[in-house]
This record gives C-alpha cells, structure tokens and sequence, in this order.
C-alpha cells in the first residue's frame, strides 16, 4: 500500500480538511501521478468541496467511504476522479457508520499517496479506522489555548493505536495552523515548541484568504493560485511532513 497518512484534530475549526486538501496539491506539484483523497468526516466537507454538495447529496453509500469501510467494495470501487488532474476522491457519506476496529480496504486507485481525512471528535469510530490503516498521522493545531488544551488527548489517542493494534503508525507532528499576528498565537506557539519540540513542524500555516477562496472553489491552493503565499509555504509543509516521515521509516529499519 502506498504511504497513507490521516490527518486529526480534536476540535472542529482546525483547518484539518483545508490541509488535507492543500497537501494533496502540494503532492502533486511535487510529481506525485495519482494521489487518494478519503473522506472519513461525516460533514463531507471535502467532499462537498471537490465534487459539490448536490452530488455528495445524492450518493447512496454503496458509492462511499461507507462501503469501504464495510469492506463491502475498495476504493477503487467508489472512487471519483476530481477537477484536479489526478487528484482522486472516495466520497464521504453523512451518515457514516464504522464497524468497530475496520480498516479500509485502499486498492485498486494505484495511488501513490492517499490522505486521509477524520472527524473532529477522537472518540469517533471513524477516526479509529483511519490509525489502523495509515502509516503516518499529522495533527493541525490553531495556537489558542483550546488548541493546546486538545494536543494531551490527541497523545493519548495516538499511543493507544500505535502500541495496541498499529505498531507501525507514525506520529510526523503537529503543524500550527491559522496563524495570525497576535500576541496570543506567538504565546501558544512558543508554548508548543517549549512542550513538544522537535514533534512541531518548523513551518507554520498562516490565516490566509487564499486558503478558503481555494477551498470555495473546489480545488487546492496550489491549483486556485499557485504563486501566492498560502501555496510556497503549504509546499514547504509537505516537503517537512515527507521529510519526517522519511526519516522515521529510515530509524525504524535501522
């Protein structure tokens, strides 16, 4: 399987959706042929997103994430092609149910990346489902206090799939996102990096319209406006979180 990595927060609001999409584009930027998108989010945000909410409307789940996660059918099965050239999407579904301890059934896309994305709320079956299939977690953190008051369980979620069912799940990091000119977030950002170390992205993800001008029109912000601000620092985000992950794979070989 192609390196899998989701993407968790404990809070709505954290940009989590808005960075699996601008990664997916950064990825393919970088050369990646085919990247997976899989929506676990029952607000189908991204898919809204990608294929328009008309279209997530009226998709049965036998057409979802939800068959996948049955492992009634694989990605291959229900997966879409977007406005992004290949970029691929298997649908959300608004009233997805996880069986307990699934893991998604990801063949048949010939994926070279898939990004997954989760809920807010951690205790959710969904989120479960996607640590025991990925390879690699990442975790947005808005620097606010209730973003830091989150990170402690977000751990405690992680430890739990990495030492009990997914030995080989990577935590690459928290990234600080929706920064702002406040004294507030260059506070809770220096709190982290005293915290956590070397477990926080050197580079920060701004507050920038660019991001959600993207998202409006269904495309990443490395498509929507590849020159700007928003889409430099979002590649030098994925060039970090690959950088990480590489480097992780290479100790564990060791």
């Amino acid at each position: 399987m192609p390196p899998t990595i989701s993407l968790i927060a404990r809070k709505g609001g954290s940009s989590k959706t808005t960075t699996c999409l601008n990664l997916a584009g950064a990825a393919r930027d970088d050369g990646t042929p085919v990247v997976l998108l899989v929506d676990m989010d029952s607000q189908c945000s991204l898919s809204k997103a990608l294929l328009g909410a008309d279209v997530v409307a009226g998709l049965r789940p036998h057409e979802t994430v939800q068959a996948v996660a049955e492992r009634n059918r694989t990605a291959g099965d229900v997966a879409r092609q977007t406005n992004v050239p290949g970029l691929l999407l298997v649908p959300g579904y608004p009233d997805l149910t996880v069986p307990s301890d699934a893991v998604l059934c990801l063949d048949g896309t010939d994926a070279n990346l898939i990004l997954i994305d989760t809920p807010p709320d951690i205790r959710d079956k969904a989120v479960r489902c996607a640590l025991l299939t990925s390879h690699a977690v990442v975790s947005p953190v808005v620097p606010e206090p209730w973003g830091l008051q989150s990170v402690p369980e977000v751990q405690r979620l992680l430890m739990a799939a990495g030492v009990i069912s997914n030995e080989r799940l990577v935590f690459a990091g928290w990234i600080i996102s929706m920064v702002q000119r406040l004294a507030m977030h260059t506070l809770c950002e220096h709190t982290m990096r005293r915290l956590h170390g070397a477990t926080v992205f050197t580079n920060t993800v701004p507050h920038a319209a660019s991001f959600k001008e993207a998202a409006g029109a269904g495309v990443p912000v490395t498509t929507y406006a590849p020159k700007s601000p928003a889409a430099k620092i979002t590649r030098k985000v994925y060039d970090e979180l690959f950088e990480r992950i590489s480097q992780s794979m290479q100790r564990e070989v060791a």
